[in-house]
């Protein structure tokens, strides 16, 4: 972190020199010490600083329980937050709830920040879908051929679920449903999810290695149902901030019904319609949301998919967001 600050505050110049002096200077919290570089950069050249906020730092150590609120990386980055958020000229943030911690709990006024989802390329998507469906590993061409399958993609982390997921298709193995579960990605649970569909002789299950990112349309819609999760047991206010992900955001412009396991009832999948939201840690519900889809007209199925497409290019569509963007970054007319 403190190398990314240490080198962006002594090449910028050179990039100014090429690219001209900037209208806008926007530090994202892939870590907080870019808030602090990008100040230095919109200080000295007098122009408007923005604070993105991608995730809640120190908070989501709090939330998640990582580290107590004494700690001092949490005091340190407490204190840049701060800092950085008392200097900016505006706050953007992505996650459904951001303002409720931005503005609720630390004071900032509400004129100061703005909500902007997490951008989604609909045209690359689209152009995607079409152009990679020939390049589709032959491994999962086979799985999921004249299949109905439940697809999750990302990291295999245990709040992301996948255990939950392998023992949701067990219990439709038993069953004898004809439905099978495609997992693409990697991480450290990987190595149990195999050990688990092995020894339990799963053979509608599919663990996949990470793949280009320029193929997951085409596989999506390969697909029919769409898998996701976000919590962290014993600890179901990791997330109440809300959550951002693009990957959920794909599941929904993909066209196909959305199964996530959230602790928000009011998340865009269950409030626009485009599939259902259950409680987390729960594989029947799982079962019972698949079993309900997989036995569903395919007219009435694709609804859900549909009002997801709706959703995307309503609030998250790139085009979209360019002019939200524009009113944060100069509402006020400054330039």
């Amino acid at each position: 972190m403190f190398s990314f600050q240490f080198n962006v505050e002594r090449y910028y110049k050179r990039i100014v020199e090429k690219l001209g002096k900037p209208d806008v200077v926007i530090g994202a919290s892939i870590h907080p010490l870019a808030w602090i570089a990008a100040y230095k950069i919109a200080k000295h050249y007098k122009t408007r600083y923005i604070v993105e906020v991608r995730d809640l730092w120190p908070q989501m150590w709090l939330l998640n329980g990582e580290k107590k609120s004494y700690e001092p990386m949490v005091l340190f980055f407490g204190m840049i937050e701060r800092w950085a958020y008392k200097r900016a000229d505006k706050i953007i943030y992505s996650m459904l709830y951001g303002n409720k911690y931005i503005c609720g709990k630390l004071g900032i006024d509400k004129s100061k920040v703005a909500l902007i989802g997490q951008p989604m390329d609909c045209e690359r998507f689209d152009k995607n879908a079409s152009a990679k469906a020939r390049d589709i590993p032959e491994e999962i061409r086979k799985f999921t051929n004249h299949a109905f399958v439940a697809v999750f993609t990302g990291y295999f982390m245990e709040y992301e679920g996948v255990h939950v997921m392998l023992r949701a298709a067990k219990e439709l193995y038993d069953k004898n449903m004809p439905v099978k579960f495609l997992f693409i990605g990697s991480g450290k649970e990987e190595e149990k999810m195999r050990e688990y569909a092995k020894d339990n002789g799963l053979s509608n299950v599919l663990i996949y290695e990470r793949i280009s990112k320029e193929l997951m349309p085409a596989i999506l819609r390969s697909c029919d149902v769409c898998l996701a999760h976000c919590s962290t047991e014993g600890k179901r206010e990791s997330f109440k901030y809300g959550v951002s992900k693009n990957k959920v955001n794909e599941y929904l412009y993909s066209g196909n019904p959305v199964i996530y396991g959230r602790d928000d009832p009011q998340d865009p999948v269950a409030k626009y319609e485009a599939g259902f939201v259950i409680e987390p840690f729960k594989p029947e519900q799982f079962v019972e949301k698949i079993e309900k889809l997989y036995h569903m007209a395919p007219e009435k199925r694709a609804e859900y998919g549909r009002h997801g497409q709706e959703y995307i290019i309503e609030y998250h569509r790139v085009d979209t967001l360019v002019d939200k963007l524009l009113n944060a970054w100069f509402e006020d007319g400054w330039a």
